[in-house]
C-alpha cells in the first residue's frame, strides 16, 4: 500500500509551489515558516512594499481555505509592520492520476508522487471597518 502526505507534507508542497509564483511575479522571499501551524508562512517584498502571506493546500479537487483565526494572524503582523496582507489558497493535482485519467488518483497525495500547482494568484485582504 502506497505511503499517503500527512498535512504537514501537503502545505509544504503548497509553499514549493506558491516560492516560485512569487519570485516570477516580481516578489523577493524574505522570511518563510514552513510550519503549517504557525502563520504568517511568507514575508515577501515587491519594491519595498512588504506583503504577509498566509497560505493553505489542499488536495484535487479542492483548494486550501485559510482559517479566519490565521487570516487575523496574518493581518495583525502586516498591520504591525505597515504591510500588506494576502491569502494564497493552492490546489494540488497528483500527476499520475492525470496520465491515467483517474479522478480517484488525482486528489490522493502519495508520499512518491509527482504534483502540479492548481494556483490563481494572491487574494489581498484587510481589516473590516
Amino acid at each position: 500500500m502506497d505511503e499517503l502526505l500527512n498535512d504537514q507534507e501537503i502545505h509544504m508542497l503548497g509553499l514549493q509551489a506558491l516560492i516560485p509564483w512569487l519570485e516570477g511575479h516580481g516578489f523577493v522571499v524574505d522570511y518563510v515558516q514552513p510550519e503549517k501551524c504557525a502563520v504568517p508562512h511568507i514575508f515577501a517584498l515587491s519594491g519595498e512594499m512588504l506583503t504577509v502571506i498566509v497560505a493553505a493546500a489542499d488536495m484535487y479537487p479542492n483548494k486550501g481555505k485559510v482559517t479566519e483565526a490565521d487570516k487575523a494572524a496574518a493581518l495583525k503582523a502586516a498591520n504591525q509592520l505597515n504591510g500588506l496582507c494576502a491569502v494564497a489558497s493552492i490546489g494540488l493535482i497528483n500527476m499520475e492520476g492525470v496520465a491515467a485519467d483517474d479522478k480517484e488518483l488525482m486528489g490522493k497525495p502519495l508520499k512518491n508522487g509527482q504534483y502540479q500547482a492548481d494556483f490563481s494568484g494572491l487574494e489581498y485582504i484587510q481589516f473590516e471597518g
